[in-house]
């Protein structure tokens, strides 16, 4: 009975359009109206859900990237990906791409990729005579490389929500955040070599000079994995060590100026709140379901199919890809991990790998309608119809959940990482 109040109301407020957060909020006060569990309980659990030291991680990743976008680095590692790339049939596609693996390990974040690439991406890449639908497409398409190369907000969230390690989530998200770029890259090839002719090949001298001007920017994720993998640093000191190095990078070799700060405190404040908002808002819902032992029965299901981990792995996958649609990365996440986590234990699927699995499967919201935020930004960069944007990026799904469907079943491909890096030790 509780659950199924639970489970109505909070159906009934998303088909009203209220906010995810306030959904579950509500949705939780009513499983409580109907239930023996004490009121206070709901108190308790947002308190706690916020009370890990971890989680301060997210607002200093987010301002890293920040600085790193107001600080001038993003023309920089876009200048530089040009004179590796440039030259290659698909010319500054695949500039696109690279650029964003580069920012991939500053920011963290498909938004901030979008955002603050996406506006010197487009602009060069029409520019050139590209089209406007395939610049904006390329842009969110590659985007989606953020939450997924180290460092990576989403997992760090993950990581605190579940008690998995987060350097081996991050090291875990290397071989596919490759392997998105290199796959996006042999589409392009393809797919954009008839629009304009590439750049003339760089001189090694220019790629060596330009290599040496951001060799500091680009060895952000080389010192937070660094300081991770050998414990110098914790998840949150390693968000602080970020602030710490862009800040210093920007204001020696980017175009920081003090009015900028004042921006991007609030930015980072905002996209801060919007995170930590929804996470006490689900903390109690997915409580709930927890408690109701909800997990262990559809574990159970899954396992008398006879396909086990397998079966689970590929609904997840269908399940994830169509919320992906309409909600939010962070409200999926916040809601669904706990559950996941349970199931995915009792089936035999490392949390890890079931980590980088989730997080991938959730950017590829970014980039589907209706919701698709990297698509509304891309969009009003390149100021054109949204539905041409859409029809754009249709085939840059096609690398994407190729990535998706190897490492779902491929766990190697996101595990061996972390263990030559225990073979080592």
């Amino acid at each position: 009975m509780a659950l199924t109040a639970l489970f109505i109301v909070f159906g009934a407020l998303m088909l009203l359009g209220a906010p995810v957060a306030i959904a579950m909020g509500v949705a939780s006060m009513a499983y409580l109206l109907v239930s023996d569990i004490p009121a206070t309980v709901i108190i308790f659990s947002m308190v706690d859900s916020l009370g890990g030291i971890t989680l301060l991680a997210i607002p200093f990743f987010v301002l890293a990237g920040e600085i790193m976008n107001s600080g001038g680095i993003t023309k920089r590692i876009f200048a530089f990906a040009g004179l590796l790339v440039g030259h290659i049939r698909g010319g500054l596609a695949h500039v696109n791409i690279l650029s964003s693996m580069f920012f991939a390990g500053i920011s963290g974040s498909a938004v901030a990729d979008a955002a603050g690439l996406g506006k010197i991406e487009i602009k060069a890449m029409t520019d050139a005579g590209y089209p406007k639908p395939f610049s904006a497409a390329v842009t969110a398409a590659s985007s989606c490389i953020g939450p997924i190369i180290p460092p990576s907000i989403m997992m760090v969230l993950y990581g605190s929500m579940t008690d998995v390690s987060i350097p081996a989530l991050f090291l875990g998200g290397l071989v596919p955040g490759v392997m998105l770029g290199v796959f996006m890259m042999v589409y392009v090839y393809f797919a954009a070599g008839h629009y304009v002719v590439p750049q003339p090949r760089a001189a090694f001298s220019a790629i060596i000079i330009s290599g040496l001007q951001n060799f500091l920017p680009l060895m952000t994720p080389v010192v937070i994995m660094a300081g991770l993998v050998f414990g110098i640093f914790t998840p949150t000191e390693a968000g602080v060590v970020a602030v710490a190095y862009a800040l210093g990078v920007s204001v020696f070799t980017g175009d920081l100026k003090l009015r900028d700060i004042g921006p991007m405190l609030t930015s980072t404040l905002e996209t801060s709140t919007q995170i930590l908002f929804i996470l006490a808002m689900s903390t109690i819902f997915g409580w709930l379901v927890t408690t109701e032992r909800l997990p262990e029965a559809l574990a159970v299901v899954f396992d008398a199919t006879g396909y086990g981990k397998y079966a689970f792995l590929a609904l997840i996958n269908v399940l994830l890809l169509i919320l992906g649609t309409f909600m939010s990365l962070t409200s999926i996440l916040v809601i669904f991990t706990p559950m996941l986590v349970a199931m995915g234990t009792q089936l035999g699927v490392d949390p890890i790998h079931l980590g980088v699995v989730v997080v991938l499967n959730l950017t590829v919201g970014l980039i589907t309608p209706p919701l698709g935020w990297a698509l509304y930004i891309v969009t009003e960069i390149a100021e054109i119809r949204f539905v041409d944007t859409a029809r754009a990026i249709l085939p840059f799904l096609i690398p994407i959940l190729l990535v998706l469907l190897l490492i779902t079943y491929v766990p190697y491909l996101v595990l061996f990482p972390s263990e030559l890096l225990l073979m080592g030790k």
